[in-house]
């Protein structure tokens, strides 16, 4: 029988007032060096704050992109984090409504299984889903913004040229072409992520090439983001970002979202 790993795991918790040390886990960490596992679950609502604190003391948009802000970090800058002194440092930087408590040891053998029971255990609630994924939550904040609405059609479904098949983005423009904004989390799964990437450079390149059948051209914009860890080749993004640029699957990272929602408010009509 596996003895298992060791590992570490710390909470995310809202504190609106560190004097008072009143606190609600809104989310975990898990970390588990000898496996390359660096892990974030979140949780997707308020209703814990809720229950914890008065609605008027916290500020949901100011929440939503904290979070975002941690997950981000742990995928992005996955690397950054070898030790448990990296962990540590982290930790000791979150200065904000959102911090983490002090990493306390753990054994590992399912790393996905136990941070699962982690998040159960000590937060509860409703897990962030697809459409609560960063590049959504970001997109989200800009485009339902007034100036915005007007220009944004939201779900807009249309039909893929040659395989028939229907087509959702949660966004959608119009600027002399359809341009179909679809945000993307790619997962910590390198087959799983490629054959993501290859099916949606598919049906962006069928859209762009055979608007002539649909009677506008479409052009495909993913907004992605990437799960990276141990398991996955640290090129993938760069890979996954060439494949669509061979296939005219135009791409805008969560980094330009702001300029993005500039070029639409610009061009959209």
């Amino acid at each position: 029988m596996s003895t298992g790993h060791k590992g570490y795991y710390s909470l995310i918790q809202y504190c609106p007032d560190r004097s008072r040390m009143e606190s609600a886990n809104v989310g975990v960490v898990l970390f588990c060096p000898d496996l390359g596992f660096l892990e974030v679950k979140l949780a997707a609502g308020h209703d814990r704050l809720r229950r914890f604190f008065h609605r008027g003391s916290f500020a949901p948009e100011a929440i939503r992109a904290a979070k975002r802000a941690i997950a981000n970090r742990f995928k992005v800058d996955r690397a950054a984090f070898g030790t448990l002194e990296d962990l540590d440092r982290f930790i000791a930087t979150r200065a904000n409504a959102l911090g983490m408590t002090p990493a306390r040891p753990m054994n590992v053998v399912d790393a996905a299984r136990e941070l699962e029971g982690l998040f159960t255990e000590l937060v509860g609630g409703r897990v962030r889903s697809d459409r609560d994924s960063e590049p959504r939550l970001a997109l989200d904040a800009v485009f339902r913004q007034p100036d915005l609405q007007g220009r944004i059609h939201f779900n807009h479904v249309v039909r893929v040229p040659v395989i028939g098949r229907e087509f959702r983005a949660p966004y959608s423009y119009r600027n002399g072409v359809l341009n179909l904004v679809k945000p993307q989390e790619f997962p910590a799964n390198e087959a799983s992520a490629t054959a993501t990437a290859m099916k949606l450079a598919v049906e962006g390149d069928l859209l762009w090439k055979h608007g002539q059948e649909t009677g506008e051209r479409a052009k495909l914009i993913v907004v992605p983001a990437f799960a990276l860890s141990g398991d996955v080749s640290a090129d993938l993004p760069r890979r996954i970002l060439e494949l669509f640029e061979n296939y005219d699957v135009r791409t805008v990272g969560l980094d330009r979202i702001e300029s993005f929602a500039e070029e639409v408010r610009q061009t959209a009509h």
